[in-house]
């Protein structure tokens, strides 16, 4: 079962076309970013939203997942209604068009339990812009954040994800963030 963000695969390849014909023909990666006007949408899931894309992405994402886990609708569903708990979404779009929902992160009890950025936006800097958002979220029910990266051999690309947002590793392999600190 294919949701219609997936079946728009035609128009999301001209628009890749599009994307890195424009990226072999600006100087710089920062003009490069600057040019695309990326825009981004975030939100915290509420009940009775579909869930059906978040669970796909967790599901087919690989190489920006931090953990690998799979959270079924009915999971996601239950963590929506949980309070301290969130699910998280980011929809991405630029001069090129729309990416869609390409982001989703799942927190429950202060701990980021997954989190997966589809490959497509990859390089546009849209992970700092979510995790700074699910941190200001989840500051209000929690006073730290933890998360986890479990390696695997195609996720390389997410594994600086919690460094660079100012998290610190632990000598138990768990990374963790005061959010009252600023």
């Amino acid at each position: 079962r294919l949701t219609a963000e997936s079946a728009a695969r035609t128009e999301a390849t001209k628009a890749q076309l599009g994307r890195q014909k424009h990226r072999a023909e600006v100087p710089d990666e920062a003009a490069f970013l600057a040019s695309m006007q990326v825009q981004t949408r975030m939100a915290r899931m509420t009940p009775g939203e579909d869930l059906t894309r978040v669970e796909e992405l967790f599901a087919r994402t690989t190489q920006f997942n931090t953990t690998g886990v799979k959270f079924p609708v009915s999971e996601l569903a239950a963590l929506v209604e949980q309070p301290g708990a969130g699910v998280f979404v980011m929809r991405v779009s630029d001069r090129f068009g729309d990416h869609g929902l390409v982001g989703a992160a799942v927190v429950q009890g202060g701990e980021i339990l997954g989190l997966a950025i589809s490959c497509r936006v990859l390089g546009l800097g849209v992970e700092h812009a979510f995790m700074h958002f699910i941190m200001q979220e989840m500051s209000a029910d929690h006073a730290a954040l933890q998360a986890k990266i479990i390696a695997t051999a195609r996720n390389g690309p997410v594994r600086n994800l919690y460094r660079d947002n100012a998290f610190t590793q632990d000598i138990d392999g768990v990374w963790r963030r005061d959010l009252k600190a600023g």
